[in-house]
């Protein structure tokens, strides 16, 4: 049985270092770019869980630890929010939100090999692409 903890804190500590990638404060962040980093963070987080072997309701609870801890949303909104990314994940949902996810996935490489100019154009590729 994976240790929940201790992915709940690597998935903060990862979504912490993506934010200080982009240099740009959590606070000085617009929703839609809040929005953007927690579908690629999720992404990101689909891999451990690959890794680790997650169950569907363990991915979704880190998921939602996540969406708390780092993006700051309400237990309300943590879950919905959390819902739509799995959705969204399993190509039922939306269709931005799944290419947000898998460039997640390509990102979790890029941060696990300290590739962070690659995971900094990534991100910005994404705003970019959405004008956040």
């Amino acid at each position: 049985m994976a240790d929940l903890k201790a992915l709940r804190r690597q998935s903060v500590e990862m979504a912490d270092d993506l934010l200080s990638v982009l240099e740009i404060p959590f606070e000085e962040t617009t929703e839609l770019q809040r929005q953007l980093l927690a579908s690629f963070s999720f992404g990101m987080l689909f891999v451990i869980g690959q890794i680790n072997k997650l169950t569907g309701s363990e991915i979704h609870a880190l998921t939602i630890c996540l969406l708390l801890d780092v993006f700051k949303y309400s237990d309300h909104q943590a879950v919905r929010f959390a819902d739509d990314l799995i959705e969204a994940g399993s190509g039922r949902g939306n269709p931005t939100t799944n290419a947000v996810i898998h460039r997640g996935i390509d990102g979790h490489r890029q941060w696990e090999a300290g590739l962070r100019s690659e995971l900094k154009s990534n991100i910005d590729g994404i705003f970019k692409m959405v004008h956040a």
